[in-house]
């Protein structure tokens, strides 16, 4: 791997972990439980999944174009096992609808409803987790306005 590689992917992960980073913190300013936090939620496992990708060497366009945007619960099948962070991500798959079916109203004009207080707090409490070791294991100082990870090693 090239240097210009090496600080494109470093930059790529930092701006990832950004990303997520400032969506729960829009979350953690109207609550989870708010009926746009799901889908602010999802956006930030999807920043997530994409930051460990680019770790992984995964073309996340590639991932994309197989499973589907944003199918999460299909885009894992890309990661390896070993990865430390898998089986969180799996406990955030219910996202995936909130960020497609529950964005608009239904046929009839009901708004959907959102995940229940407990439900969202579980998501948050993951994401929160999954955004703190991905800081710390490609270390990531999210306060900068554009962060650069130290490290792009996988996680495992």
């Amino acid at each position: 791997m090239t240097v210009s590689d090496w600080m494109r992917e470093a930059k790529v992960i930092g701006s990832h972990l950004k990303l997520a980073c400032e969506n729960l913190l829009t979350v953690k300013k109207i609550s989870p439980s708010d009926r746009v936090s799901p889908t602010l939620m999802f956006y930030a496992a999807e920043n997530l999944l994409m930051a460990v990708f680019t770790s992984e060497g995964i073309d996340a366009g590639a991932a994309r174009r197989k499973a589907g945007n944003h199918q999460l619960d299909r885009m894992l099948d890309e990661l390896p096992e070993e990865c430390a962070v898998k089986a969180m991500f799996e406990g955030l798959i219910d996202l995936v609808a909130y960020s497609t079916t529950y964005r608009y109203p239904t046929p009839v004009g009901d708004l959907p409803l959102p995940p229940s207080k407990e439900d969202a707090e579980r998501y948050f409490s993951v994401l929160k987790e999954v955004l703190g070791i991905c800081t710390v294991r490609f270390k990531v100082d999210v306060r900068l306005d554009a962060p650069v990870a130290g490290s792009i090693k996988p996680l495992r």
